[in-house]
């Protein structure tokens, strides 16, 4: 297997640990702040929404146009940025839940598609111009291993938000 197919199958799978994680949730929860946390699923979805089109494509390929047409990128990246951020939640109804969750899914399939074009030739190459040091990567690999690896670390946080929402913990 190339080195590229195994971290687009790790993005995948991650993905598919949070989607089960966001359907044991309703969606009128979503903007639900649970007593002693500072999160709520709705940011939590933001933000790895715009972290996958930072990580996995904007690093790896550039600013895509399909991302671009598809949500306000200057004005998610302000809602829900997590680099330094006291803030991690957002407001009810700021985006409804359904429009949030499609394009969180929309992302990533332009994600998939992006990575299915690329060979492992690329990995170690730098990354695509952005406007400040990468918070841990150096290179392609390394931003496509951190995307994964940062979306379980969601995945986590996820998890207790939905637990301490009323929704026991469920393993497969």
């Amino acid at each position: 297997m190339k080195r590229i197919d195994f971290l687009r199958e790790q993005i995948i799978e991650s993905r598919n640990f949070v989607n089960r994680l966001i359907s044991e949730i309703p969606q009128d929860l979503w903007y639900t702040i649970p007593q002693n946390t500072d999160s709520n699923f709705a940011w939590q979805v933001g933000h790895l929404m715009i972290s996958q089109n930072f990580h996995a494509i904007t690093c790896i390929t550039g600013r895509n146009t399909k991302v671009a047409e598809l949500i306000p990128i200057v004005d998610y990246v302000k809602i829900f940025n997590g680099m330094g951020t006291l803030h991690r939640s957002v407001e009810k109804n700021l985006i409804p839940a359904y429009e949030l969750k499609d394009q969180f899914d929309a992302i990533h399939e332009i994600c998939i598609d992006n990575l299915s074009q690329l060979n492992d030739d690329i990995l170690f190459e730098q990354l695509e111009p952005i406007p400040f040091k990468h918070p841990v990567a150096n290179n392609k690999y390394e931003a496509l291993s951190w995307c994964f690896k940062h979306e379980m670390w969601h995945s986590a946080e996820m998890e207790e938000l939905k637990r301490m929402l009323g929704y026991p913990i469920k393993w497969l």
